[in-house]
């Protein structure tokens, strides 16, 4: 008699057990990326009249929960989206397809410099001024015509050589006691065009740093200061080429690799319209000589 009543309470207990699980429904689904279309893995869903019960997608993107029936409000998430948020009357298994918005977020400006703000002030090194390039390229110049030497007589303790000369002086000292270098070579004539440019193309210039005194034995002896510049070795990756037409020049640099990550060239031209000007000033001289003689006739007449 007591193993029948043991069966026939297991019996029973299953038959509750069956009438529970039918009576429960499926709700799966994958979840996708809204402008892309590819699953998103790790994405966790909760509900929020169940706050113990949650479930994440698996490296498909798919998701099943077996609930009672009933009203739930499902809350999707994932890292860098937007919540998404849906109520859902369940009462039979059902599958869904839900996607997510990317989250976009304004953050604050990040600056990374590579010298500290009061640098100028600490450092032992006194009079030593280190050129930026890209800040040449912003300044406003004459006819266009960026120039490095036009660009440092801007700077403390500089002064100019006079109008339409691009020499300078340095504290006190004449511009031939300078010393410019580039690429460790002296030059000696730094002036183009009568002296109203600097024979330094700016595009082929990639570092320039102005000694105003106290320069360091490696650079030899000069009185006033020394002008190191340092140019472009060209890109070893990619062809790239750039040019410029001003008023009264025009520009040309290509650069790019021989061999790739190995060997680079770089070719840098500038064309003056100084011989224009110059066949321009004889015709008008002829021009004005001829007026005159005409003049001078018209007079003794």
């Amino acid at each position: 008699m007591l193993h029948k009543y043991i069966i026939t309470g297991i019996l029973f207990f299953l038959v509750l057990l069956d009438n529970q699980a039918q009576n429960k429904v499926t709700l799966n689904g994958t979840i996708r990326d809204k402008a892309s279309g590819e699953e998103i893995i790790g994405a966790t869903i909760r509900i929020a009249e169940l706050s113990k019960i949650g479930i994440s997608t698996n490296e498909y993107g798919f998701f099943s929960l077996t609930l009672e029936p009933g009203n739930y409000t499902f809350t999707t998430s994932y890292i860098g989206y937007e919540d998404y948020i849906e109520k859902i009357n369940l009462q039979a298994t059902q599958s869904i397809k839900w996607t997510l918005q990317q989250k976009s977020q304004n953050l604050e400006e990040v600056k990374i410099v590579a010298k500290k703000e009061n640098e100028n002030i600490t450092q032992t090194t006194m009079g030593v001024e280190k050129i930026n390039m890209k800040d040449i390229a912003k300044l406003p110049v004459l006819f266009g015509e960026k120039d490095i030497l036009k660009t440092i007589q801007l700077l403390p303790g500089v002064k100019s050589a006079g109008e339409g000369n691009s020499g300078f002086y340095v504290r006190g000292g004449t511009s031939d006691q300078n010393l410019i270098l580039l690429d460790e070579a002296p030059v000696y004539n730094a002036s183009h065009l009568l002296g109203f440019f600097s024979t330094f193309n700016s595009d082929a210039i990639k570092d320039a740093i102005l000694i105003k005194g106290n320069s360091p034995a490696q650079y030899g002896g000069r009185l006033a200061s020394v002008l190191d510049i340092k140019m472009n070795e060209g890109n070893d990756k990619d062809y790239h080429a750039t040019f410029g037409i001003g008023l009264i020049s025009s520009r040309l640099s290509i650069e790019g690799p021989i061999q790739k990550e190995k060997s680079s060239f770089l070719v840098t031209g500038r064309r003056t319209y100084a011989d224009v000007f110059y066949k321009l000033q004889k015709i008008l001289k002829i021009i004005l000589c001829i007026s005159m003689i005409s003049t001078q006739k018209q007079i003794i007449v």
